[in-house]
C-alpha cells in the first residue's frame, strides 16, 4: 500500500512534508523548517509523527526539530555528514543506508551540492523522492558548500529514478 503524502506551506517559501504508512501508522516528517503549519497539519491529517527525516542542515529545514522532538518524543535522522549542525539528531545516514517506515523501505541517496552532506530521500515502491533543496521544479539548489561537478553528479543520480518517480522539493 502506497504511503500517504500531506505537502503544504511553511515559512515563505518552503514545503513541509508528511509521509504517512496507513498500514502501521508510523508518519515521518520530512525536514522541520517551522513548528505551527507542521502542528496544523498533523492535527489536519490526524497523524502523530514518529520521526524527522533532515535532508540537510540549513536553519529553513530544522529550525523546528527540536520543539517537535520535546513535543512528540520522536527521533531526528539525518546525514553523518551534517550531525554536529542538526539540532537533537539521533541516529545518521549516508548513502545506501535504508530505513523504514511501516513496512515501506526508504533509500537514502547522497545528494551533495547544496551543502556538502545533503541527503535525498526515496521510497520506490511509492515512487516518490524528496529531494529538498537538491532539485526543484523549475532546476537545482544554490551551490553553497560544493563545485558545480558534484551537484551536477547529484543530479544525475536523480534522474536514474523510475520516470514515474514524483519528486518532492523543499522550495516552490
Amino acid at each position: 500500500m502506497p504511503v500517504e503524502i500531506e505537502q503544504f506551506m511553511c515559512r515563505s517559501d518552503n514545503f513541509g512534508v508528511l509521509v504517512h504508512d496507513p498500514k502501521s501508522g508510523q508518519t515521518a516528517i520530512i525536514d522541520a523548517p517551522e513548528e505551527a503549519p507542521i502542528l496544523a497539519a498533523l492535527r489536519r491529517t490526524g497523524w502523530t509523527p514518529t520521526a524527522i527525516l533532515t535532508t540537510h542542515h540549513h536553519v529553513d529545514h530544522v529550525e523546528a526539530n527540536l520543539a517537535l522532538k520535546e513535543r512528540f518524543k520522536l527521533r531526528i535522522v539525518g546525514p553523518e555528514a551534517e550531525k554536529a549542525k542538526i539540532p537533537g539528531i539521533d541516529e545518521t545516514v549516508e548513502d545506501g543506508s535504508v530505513l523504514h517506515l511501516g513496512d515501506e523501505k526508504i533509500e537514502v541517496i547522497a545528494t551533495p551540492g547544496h551543502t556538502a552532506g545533503h541527503v535525498s530521500y526515496y521510497l520506490p515502491a511509492s515512487n516518490v523522492a524528496f529531494t529538498a533543496d537538491t532539485l526543484f521544479a523549475l532546476g537545482c539548489g544554490r551551490l553553497f558548500e560544493c563545485k558545480p561537478p558534484v551537484m551536477y553528479d547529484s543530479l544525475k543520480k536523480l534522474a536514474a529514478l523510475p520516470a514515474e518517480t514524483v519528486i518532492y522539493c523543499g522550495h516552490e
